[in-house]
């Protein structure tokens, strides 16, 4: 029953996604289930795990050519720890603590900061 309520769950949180995303679950343990969402073209738009219920580890997004937009960590469903934001030669590093941002820093590909 647990896993049919989560199941249904990740199918109503993916209309909170545009309408072209269409979400896979595989069940990876007992209330572990890895989530994919795609872009209309087929490929990954978003990938994480669900633990019980709530987004739980490593998520990622990609854009619709398949290159990395963003990556960082959930914990019991709030984003935490740190977060990097990809766009072109511009990365932002946004740390969360409890689901609140802590601070921001930008890189370029060069190594320099920038605040």
């Amino acid at each position: 029953m647990k896993a049919l309520m989560t199941i249904c769950g990740l199918l109503f949180l993916s209309f909170g996604f545009a309408q072209e995303v269409k979400p896979t679950a595989e069940e990876i343990a007992p209330d572990t289930y890895r989530v994919k969402y795609y872009h209309d073209n087929g490929k990954v738009m978003h990938e994480g795990n669900y633990v019980d219920g709530k987004s739980n580890g490593l998520w990622k997004s990609y854009d619709e050519n398949g290159g990395l937009i963003a990556e960082g960590s959930f914990k019991d469903g709030k984003k935490a720890g740190l977060w990097n934001f990809y766009k072109g030669n511009e990365v932002s590093s946004v740390s969360y603590e409890d689901n609140t941002i802590a601070e921001v820093k930008k890189f370029y590909t060069n190594n320099l900061a920038v605040k």
